[in-house]
C-alpha cells in the first residue's frame, strides 16, 4: 500500500498512510488556547476527515467503530489574529534574545516538522555551533533502487543474525543507523529478542534509543524512537512484557522497572485514547472507511 494524498471538500490537504500495521490519516487544523499536554481532536475534526475518506473510498466497509487510537499535537504558528489557521504561513522566525540580557538564547516561531532538521540546524548556527549538512540524496528509479534495498536488508539480517523481517524494519525506521544496530544485536540473544512477541523490532533498538538517541523513558522508546506501542494489537500485557525485555538489557532494578512501566501506561493511556464520537459522526462513518488513527496538527 501506499500514501496517497489527498483534498478535502473545502481544499485543505489530507494524507492517507499506511503506518505501523494501520492506516493513519489526517490532518485537521483548529485554533488551541488549552494545555498542549492535554490536546485531543475534537469530535467534529474526527468527522471530518471520516467524511473525506469515505468519498474518497466510497466502497470501503469500515466505520467509525473501527477506529483504533486519534490523538493530537499542537504547531506553533506565527500570531496571525484574524487569519484561518491554514493562511498562517509555514516559514519559521527565529528571536535572538542577545540584546534582552538572554545572549545565546533562541526563539522558534513557527515552522513545521518537515523543515525540523534543517531548523535546528539553523538554530546551532545562530549560537555558534559548526554543524555540516546533510549529504545530497540520490533519487533513482524503483526498479533500480529495490534491488539495492533488498541487497542492503540481506546484509542487515546477516550481520545481526536477525530475520529479514527484523532487518526490514531495521532500515524503514533508522535508515543508515540500521547496520549499527545490527550490531547490537550480534551481541547477544537478549538484545536479538522481539520488544513484545507481535513485533518483529528487536530490543536492540531500544538500547540504541537510549544510549544514542537522547531518550529518558519508556514512552520516549515506545511512543517516539521506536513506536511500537502505537501498533494495533498493543495491550497492557505487551508494555509489561517490552518493559521486561529492555530492563533485563539495561541493568534496571525492580523498583526501576516498576515506575518504568507505570510511568509508561500512564503516559500512553492519555495519548492514545478511543475518541467519543457523537452520533453525527457515527452515523456518517456507517457506510463508509474510517480511519484506525485520525491525527490533528
Amino acid at each position: 500500500m501506499a500514501a496517497l494524498y489527498t483534498e478535502a471538500g473545502d481544499g485543505r490537504p489530507v494524507f492517507v498512510l499506511p503506518w505501523n500495521e494501520q492506516i493513519l490519516v489526517g490532518t485537521t487544523e483548529v485554533p488551541d488556547a488549552g494545555d498542549p499536554g492535554k490536546t485531543a481532536p475534537a469530535p467534529q475534526e474526527i468527522e471530518y476527515l471520516l467524511e473525506t475518506v469515505a468519498a474518497l473510498f466510497p466502497q470501503a466497509k469500515i466505520s467509525a467503530h473501527d477506529i483504533k487510537y486519534a490523538f493530537a499535537g499542537v504547531r506553533p504558528l506565527p500570531n496571525s489574529p484574524g487569519d484561518k489557521p491554514s493562511a498562517v504561513t509555514r516559514r519559521h522566525f527565529l528571536h535572538d534574545h542577545s540584546d534582552e540580557g538572554a545572549a545565546r538564547m533562541i526563539s522558534v516561531i513557527g515552522g513545521k516538522l518537515t523543515t525540523a532538521a534543517s531548523l535546528a540546524r539553523e538554530c546551532a548556527r545562530r549560537i555558534g555551533i559548526q554543524v555540516e549538512e546533510p549529504k545530497a540524496v540520490a533519487i533513482r528509479p524503483a526498479s533500480t533502487f529495490e534491488p539495492l534495498l533488498d541487497q542492503e536488508v540481506i546484509e542487515i539480517a546477516r550481520a545481526g543474525s536477525v530475520s529479514q523481517e527484523t532487518a526490514r524494519g531495521l532500515m524503514e525506521w533508522h535508515g543508515q543507523h540500521a547496520m549499527d544496530i545490527a550490531r547490537i544485536a550480534l551481541v547477544g540473544a537478549d538484545l536479538r529478542a522481539p520488544i513484545c512477541p507481535h513485533t518483529a523490532h528487536i530490543v536492540a533498538e531500544a538500547v540504541e534509543a537510549y544510549r544514542n538517541e537522547y531518550a529518558v523513558t519508556l514512552g520516549d522508546v515506545l511512543l517516539r524512537r521506536v513506536p511500537v506501542a502505537l501498533g494495533a494489537c498493543w495491550s497492557e500485557s505487551c508494555s509489561r512484557e517490552a518493559a521486561l525485555r529492555i530492563a533485563a538489557v539495561m541493568g534496571w532494578s525492580e523498583q526501576e522497572f516498576g515506575v518504568n512501566l507505570e510511568q509508561f501506561e500512564s503516559e500512553r493511556a492519555a495519548f492514545l485514547k478511543r475518541p467519543a464520537l457523537t452520533g453525527t459522526a457515527l452515523e456518517a462513518g456507517a457506510d463508509s472507511p474510517c480511519v484506525p488513527s485520525p491525527s490533528s496538527s
